[in-house]
């Protein structure tokens, strides 16, 4: 497969989000969330440490590879990405001042791309 290869923001808000469905209960123990919880509580207390230009600057110049990915991770993925379009649409909907059109672009663009690797051969869901 292609590196899925994310900025340290939409790991972060992936995570996060995930996070905060959770609402602290456990996790399924087929999800993506398990996978990643060690990396993303490592990178939050990184970035928790930079003061703020730098952390803004890994934010959003950062990027995290995922090497492989199974097929239900990648949908479970695919899903929060939904909801982060579904959040911005509101937000812009609402006239919030947190509304951004780009993070909205952003993300569609992000849930096109994980489609199409969910549609294509060139990927594997072999991770053992």
């Amino acid at each position: 497969m292609d590196k899925l290869v994310f900025t340290v923001h939409e790991f972060m808000a992936i995570m996060g989000h995930l996070d905060e469905q959770l609402a602290g209960k456990p996790a399924p123990a087929a999800s993506v969330y398990n996978e990643w919880l060690e990396q993303w509580q490592t990178l939050d207390k990184r970035l928790e440490e930079l003061p703020m230009m730098e952390r803004a600057d890994m934010l959003f110049d950062g990027k995290l590879t995922i090497n492989a990915i199974s097929e239900p991770h990648l949908n479970e993925v695919i899903g929060v990405v939904e909801a982060q379009i579904d959040m911005h649409k509101q937000l812009i909907e609402d006239d919030d001042e947190d509304a951004d059109p780009e993070d909205l672009e952003i993300w569609q663009s992000r849930y096109k791309d994980l489609k199409q690797l969910l549609g294509s051969d060139n990927w594997s869901d072999d991770i053992g």
